[in-house]
């Protein structure tokens, strides 16, 4: 993450599939966790845990730029800004829940501690929580449903994070038996594989391998699952990813996907082919 209120675990790539290898890639296997894997939460004497209504709709606002959470996926965290650990620490004291917002582009210049946010996010629910002897906290957030935000309370002195009254989204479910879904799965998997190939030319063996390897691992997601995990890890732009969140349901999910990397696929294939400025 690239603010000042926490950051993302930083993957080894910076190429259009750079997410897929690094250690933030959400996974459906419990086994699969981020570098340095964090405490469950329970196990910890820092943190209480308290259910509550599981119909509230109010939710603690997680504000990020170029940041968008995806249903069936995972995101760790690590949280060092003092508003967001109290944030933290209020939602392992109650019912868990977050709320996942992207900043907009264009009010990440605006000196504000309330910049201007998307009204569509993602809800999660911090599944692993481990506090540091500096404070600061390593947080796993498990995504859950989609959410639109109705008002906004102000902060306080007692509350210095924000707050906002939310409405749930339902998802249209895929259809079933999913069989255009299929060949779009397909399409996308391809396209990533030649992304990964032309992006990666100048790669070493192994890096390439490595790449490969979290491709093929793709393949062992449900239909549903495939979809969220792939737009929450390639490399997009906030419009885009922002563009899949608000979209109805998986099967909308998949059309966009398909479109927005087959035009990424056609503007590396202009930098990388015969007769482009590119430098091999």
């Amino acid at each position: 993450m690239r603010s000042a209120s926490s950051r993302k675990r930083p993957s080894n790539s910076k190429r259009v599939l750079r997410s897929i290898v690094g250690p933030q890639c959400p996974g459906p296997r419990r086994e699969r966790q981020p570098q340095n894997a964090i405490v469950p939460a329970f196990a910890s004497k820092e943190f209480v845990l308290m259910k509550s209504a599981s119909d509230s709709q109010i939710l603690s606002l997680f504000p990020l730029p170029n940041v968008v959470l995806f249903p069936n996926t995972q995101l760790p965290l690590y949280i060092f800004e003092p508003r967001y650990r109290a944030m933290t620490h209020a939602a392992l004291k109650g019912d868990r829940r977050i709320g996942m917002v992207a900043i907009r582009p264009e009010a990440l210049s605006e000196a504000s501690d309330s910049p201007a946010v998307f009204a569509i996010g993602c809800e999660g629910e911090i599944s692993e929580a481990r506090e540091r002897p500096d404070g600061t906290l390593d947080i796993l957030v498990a995504a859950k449903g989609r959410f639109k935000i109705i008002e906004e309370s102000p902060i306080s002195e007692t509350r210095p994070y924000r707050v906002a009254h939310i409405q749930s989204l339902d998802e249209e479910m895929l259809p079933d038996p999913p069989s255009e879904i299929g060949g779009i799965r397909q399409g996308i998997f391809q396209t990533l594989n030649e992304i990964v190939v032309r992006s990666g030319s100048g790669d070493e063996p192994a890096a390439l391998g490595k790449q490969h390897a979290a491709l093929k691992h793709l393949e062992t997601y449900p239909d549903e699952a495939f979809v969220h995990v792939v737009a929450q890890s390639i490399h997009l732009g906030v419009h885009e990813k922002q563009r899949l969140i608000e979209a109805s349901g998986p099967a909308a999910r998949y059309r966009m996907l398909e479109e927005f990397l087959a035009f990424h696929l056609a503007e590396l294939k202009a930098k990388t082919g015969p007769g482009s400025n590119t430098i091999h």
